[in-house]
Order: structure tokens, then sequence, then C-alpha cells
């Protein structure tokens, strides 16, 4: 059985390679720098407003950014966060109880000059069993990066009642 075969001349894949290039380098360029990994920790408080008491929180969170890029694929640069708590306590207007927040997320974004993050996270008392007591707080975080070095620069972070 004979197959017919074709075959196209080394030169002109090379041309084709460069005629390829040349088309999609003028698109809007998008900045290139190796992956940048980043924590900062930074004061977070606010108040829950709650159906029984309101709750007053105060404490430290801890934001670590990994910036890409996408060269290969000719996506945008983004970033992944990995946000949690340090020591938030919080303690109850009425009842004086003394609450806990914790937990951990994971966000993967499109790296931005700035973003807004806003995510729950549970909040329990202490000595009590968090499945049964656990209530939602909404922690927001403004971001700062440079987006040329994709590095992050600043982080603001607050809490309050979130409206589900």
């Amino acid at each position: 059985m004979n197959i017919a075969r074709r075959r196209i001349p080394a030169a002109l894949l090379a041309f084709a390679g460069l005629l390829t290039s040349a088309v999609s380098g003028s698109t809007t360029a998008r900045p290139l720098f190796p992956r940048r990994a980043a924590q900062l920790i930074v004061p977070i408080a606010g108040t829950l407003v709650g159906e029984t008491e309101d709750i007053a929180l105060k404490g430290l969170a801890r934001i670590n950014s990994t910036t890409f890029s996408d060269p290969d694929l000719g996506g945008p640069p983004g970033v992944v966060l990995l946000i949690d708590f340090i020591a938030v306590i919080g303690v109850g207007r009425k009842s004086h109880t003394t609450y806990f927040a914790h937990g951990e997320n994971r966000v993967v974004r499109e790296l931005r000059a700035t973003d807004l993050v806003e995510l729950t996270f549970p909040i329990t008392p202490l000595k009590v069993s968090a499945t049964k007591t656990a209530v939602p707080v909404l922690a927001s975080f403004q971001l700062t990066f440079d987006v040329d070095q994709g590095q992050l620069r600043a982080v603001t972070a607050n809490l309050s009642t979130p409206t589900f």
C-alpha cells in the first residue's frame, strides 16, 4: 500500500513560525516577570452586628501572594492569594463571650493595580463546638500591587457583617 506523503520544506515552516510570532507580537504586550512571592501581615478589625449582640473583633491577617505570568498561553498575569487570621479575637458586647476567628482561603485572580477581595470566615465562641455555633464574618481586603514587577505592595483590611 502506497501512502502519498508531502514534505513541507523546513524554510517554509520557519517562515510560518516567524509570521505567527510577528502577528501575535502586535497585540497588547503583557508584563512578563518571574514568579514572585510576598507575605504581608496587616491589622484587621471591625464589628459583627448579630441578632442577639454585637461582637467587636480585632487581630491580624496574613496575606501570602504569589504572582505569575503566563507567556505560553498568553493569558493575563495573575495572583494566588492565601489569606488567614492570626489571633483575631472578639468579645460579645452583652455576654462578654470571647470569640475566635479562624479559617484560611485561597483565591486566584487576575493581577490588577488595585483589587478588593471579600471573603467570609467563621467565628466561634472559645471552648464551644465550632460546628454548632459558627457565625460568619465578612473580611474585606483592599490590595495594591506593582503590576510591572508583580509585587504585592500594600493591604488594608476590615471585618463586618455579611449580607447574604
